[in-house]
């Protein structure tokens, strides 16, 4: 199973493969008893933290040093050692700036449950104008699919610098490449974009998912799948609000002070919000509210199962509620966001 995290923040793959998918399938059916949490279990993490590790946590030690040895040898820049978990899976990460043309990454995974067999993975991104190209060590690349706009190709390599050269062999005649300023918010929006597109309704109803649900017992109900999609929107409302909130730091003229007093005040509201999500943007802005105030909340959720324009409904509610806030940012890109602070 763990082949399908090695490169969790690029690869993401949800192709169930042998032996590690039975062991994490088992130990999920124990713990949980649950076919929607088994379900979330293989299908991608919604959430992946990247915490600081250090070398010393490697198994294979003396693999690490030489790819990193090769690393150095071509100019690039070690970013940090990082640990990820996804399931019973555990992912250490080594990650690498090459001349800001291309992440490099080095993957060591292992199952929870049997820590002493690990796999190492190599992956070379770079950032394309319309997208990215990701070359991967991992042959489960074969088997998966991804945005369109995220080009992924396995390339056998037996060691990072052949992976370096297959990746600039993939780069079309003329392709150009665009500089990444920042590796490991470039790692993020991957792996956001990515788990984004993995849990939209048209993929998770795919043949390819309820082929992965079904090899580990899932009983694909048309409840449980209501339940997955559901889960898969608030994901997209999140992931937007992150994007949102990274552009705003990017623009913004407050210094570092300054932003931290606001930044948990901020209320994100964004065009894939549902009635639910807008209220609760409310009840942020506003705290308690009145009786009647209360009553058209509950008009507003009864009458809102599909909103046109979320965030223009966002606005009348608002309005009706007669609740004043202040709208600091707006943007249209990637998604229609306003951003307020509450009076």
């Amino acid at each position: 199973m763990f082949l399908q995290v090695l490169g969790v923040l690029f690869l993401l793959l949800i192709c169930a493969a042998g032996f590690f998918v039975w062991r994490l399938y088992r130990l999920a059916r124990k713990r949980s008893g649950s076919d929607l949490a088994t379900a979330i279990a293989v299908l991608p993490a919604m959430e992946m933290e990247l915490e600081p590790s250090s070398a010393r946590d490697w198994k294979e030690i003396q693999q690490l040093e030489y790819a990193e040895s090769e690393l150095k040898s071509v100019g690039a820049a070690h970013v940090g050692y990082y640990c990820a978990y996804h399931g019973h899976a555990t992912i250490r990460v080594s990650m690498w700036n090459y001349k800001h043309q291309a992440v490099v990454v080095i993957y060591e995974g292992s199952s929870n449950g049997d820590s002493d067999h690990v796999r190492f993975v190599y992956e070379v991104s770079c950032r394309l104008p319309d997208g990215t190209l990701c070359v991967t060590s991992n042959q489960h690349a074969l088997y998966d699919s991804r945005p369109a706009r995220h080009r992924l190709v396995f390339r056998e390599a037996g060691s990072i610098l052949e992976l370096l050269k297959a990746a600039r062999s993939e780069l079309e005649r003329g392709e150009k490449i665009s500089r990444i300023e920042d590796p490991k918010e470039y790692f993020m929006e991957c792996y956001e974009d990515t788990t984004e597109w993995a849990w939209k309704p048209d993929q998770l109803r795919s043949d390819k998912t309820l082929q992965v649900l079904a090899s580990v017992g899932v009983q694909v109900t048309e409840e449980l799948m209501e339940d997955l999609v559901e889960m898969g929107q608030s994901h997209c409302v999140e992931v937007n609000i992150n994007r949102a909130r990274r552009k705003l730091v990017k623009n913004s003229r407050m210094n570092a002070a300054q932003w931290e007093k606001v930044r948990d005040r901020l209320v994100f509201v964004n065009e894939c919000m549902k009635g639910e999500h807008l209220t609760e943007a409310v009840y942020e802005l506003a705290g308690e509210l009145s009786e009647v105030q209360e009553r058209v909340i509950e008009g507003f959720e009864q009458n809102t199962e599909k909103l046109q324009d979320p965030v223009g409904a966002f606005q009348m509610l608002m309005q009706t509620l007669h609740i004043d806030a202040k709208r600091v940012a707006k943007m249209d890109s990637p998604v229609r966001t306003e951003v307020y602070l509450p009076l």
